[in-house]
């Protein structure tokens, strides 16, 4: 009934992950690891693969660094999925995606965030429980990779983009963005998952913000959240700027860093924060 894939680096952590959902999931369900040792195929290449090889209605595409602790999940997930508008479940995402480079937690509010999801960072655990009331499913625009479900058919329609995306990262908000023209995306917060991550930004994470910016422009900005012009430039100036500020500490190429400022000084030109940003970047440039 319910097919998990998995792009598997390591052997060891997909058997544990493989027990946790055997243990946990209270349905009929296959385990599909897609062997990525090799570091062979990036991400979005490997889920089509797990994808193309299910053999159930329902796909669960996680991190194979998870575990679950919330009994009979796996019915939850069907009964989700079962109406024909639900697009993409997961039980960590953002309601709001700017026209700007970020991803799903982007916009700094904390109300524009829904999380049910522990990170445990070398034995340290944080949990997050944030959502606006005690609702067990709320509307999402993006959602989380580290735990995504969606029917096969929805998998069929959209795929996951390797070619835009070929390395590990932002194949989450792109899937969800293009499903999310058709269908709806929600967060549940009746499943208890751990992560051991909590992920990180390196070169490739800001290609694939970079990527999404510029190849999903017709579909920006988007979300489930209701937000004003005046509120909607402020938060793009503020995705912008915290994406420059953060690009340029690992080498934003020079033609990009012109585009993304400019983009910045027609939002506020003379906004101080985006004049500094200027400045920074034209020093670290020799100029």
């Amino acid at each position: 009934m319910l097919s998990i894939i998995v792009c598997s680096r390591d052997a060891q952590a997909l058997e544990l992950v493989a027990k946790s959902v055997k243990e946990t999931i209270g349905i009929p369900h296959e385990i599909i690891g897609v062997d990525n040792s090799g570091g062979l195929y990036g991400i979005c290449e490997a889920y089509n693969i797990g994808a193309a090889q299910s053999r159930y209605e329902y796909l669960c595409f996680m991190h194979e660094d998870i575990l679950f602790h919330t009994a009979d999940w796996g019915a939850t997930v069907v009964a989700i999925l079962a109406d024909a508008t639900v697009g993409v479940l997961g039980v960590a995402g953002g309601t709001y995606m700017a026209k700007a480079p970020g991803g799903w937690y982007a916009p700094a509010e904390i109300k524009y965030r829904r999380m049910s999801v522990v990170h445990t960072i070398k034995g340290k655990k944080n949990r997050f429980d944030i959502r606006p009331s005690k609702a067990t499913v709320f509307p999402v625009a993006t959602v989380d990779g580290l735990w995504m479900c969606c029917r096969k058919a929805v998998w069929a329609e959209f795929n996951f983009d390797p070619v835009t995306f070929p390395a590990f990262h932002f194949y989450d908000a792109d899937f969800c963005t293009r499903v999310f023209n058709k269908y709806k995306n929600y967060v549940t917060f009746a499943i208890a998952i751990e992560h051991f991550s909590a992920g990180s930004h390196n070169a490739d994470w800001y290609e694939g913000a970079y990527q999404y910016y510029t190849k999903r422009q017709t579909y920006l900005p988007f979300g489930s959240a209701e937000v004003c012009v005046l509120e909607a430039t402020t938060i793009t100036l503020q995705v912008f700027q915290d994406f420059i500020a953060e690009y340029i500490k690992v080498g934003m190429p020079v033609v990009r860093g012109g585009e993304l400022l400019n983009n910045c000084l027609q939002l506020a030109p003379g906004n101080r924060k985006t004049l500094l940003l200027v400045k920074q970047f034209l020093k670290l440039n020799g100029y």
